[in-house]
């Protein structure tokens, strides 16, 4: 990769900036279900809380209909909330090299739980108040576009809101999926595996 040939940097936010354990996160939500809940519905639900089309309430409702009885709202939000590890202090000194020299912008299939506790962290940990404006030029979560990646419309929605040219950005995400079709779109693409640090990649690609 050539970063000559680079002026975006599009950053997915999970297993990328902040670290995740999702499967301790549905794990603790099974553990919380009937066993004759309606995993459809849940499934479902996950998609559309994710694309904005419910609301919180809706979300932990729904999954509380699915739920044992003595399971609490506060359950519901812990579990889904488990998996949010924490994001490590020089990924945050990366970004901000980074938009030395480049446009730097985060795509996140995300939702409204899961971004009010990382703004929490965020604040306690790190001392950071402004956490999209600090450390991007933009940052585009899937609940507040509409779309989640793979959809077309999420890597649509980028493009014409930056005005960016796909064929002058990096998309960089843990799944394969989402970077395959960033790269149908014309974006140059990078799958981030757990055993190499998208910092460290960068760092070796001469990137900064």
């Amino acid at each position: 990769m050539d970063p000559r040939k680079i002026r975006n940097l599009i950053f997915d936010f999970g297993n990328v900036i902040i670290d995740l354990d999702e499967d301790k996160s549905y794990n603790s939500l099974d553990k919380l279900y009937r066993k004759d809940a309606n995993r459809d519905l849940i499934d479902k639900v996950f998609i559309e809380y994710e694309c904005g089309r419910v609301s919180t309430d809706i979300f932990i409702n729904t999954l509380l209909s699915q739920s044992l009885k003595d399971v609490q709202a506060l359950d519901i939000i812990n579990a889904w909330n488990s998996m949010l590890i924490g994001i490590p202090e020089y990924r945050l000194e990366m970004l901000l090299i980074l938009r030395n020299n480049f446009n730097v912008y985060l795509l996140s299939n995300s939702n409204s739980l899961h971004i009010e506790w990382i703004h929490h962290h965020l604040r306690s940990v790190h001392h950071v108040d402004d956490f999209e404006k600090e450390y991007f030029d933009q940052a585009y979560y899937s609940h507040l576009v509409g779309f989640r990646k793979p959809m077309v419309g999420m890597y649509q929605h980028v493009i014409d809101d930056a005005i960016l040219t796909p064929a002058l950005s990096l998309f960089m995400d843990d799944k394969k999926e989402n970077v395959a079709a960033a790269k149908r779109l014309g974006f140059k693409g990078y799958e981030v595996k757990a055993e190499k640090d998208i910092a460290e990649y960068l760092k070796v690609e001469g990137f900064y």
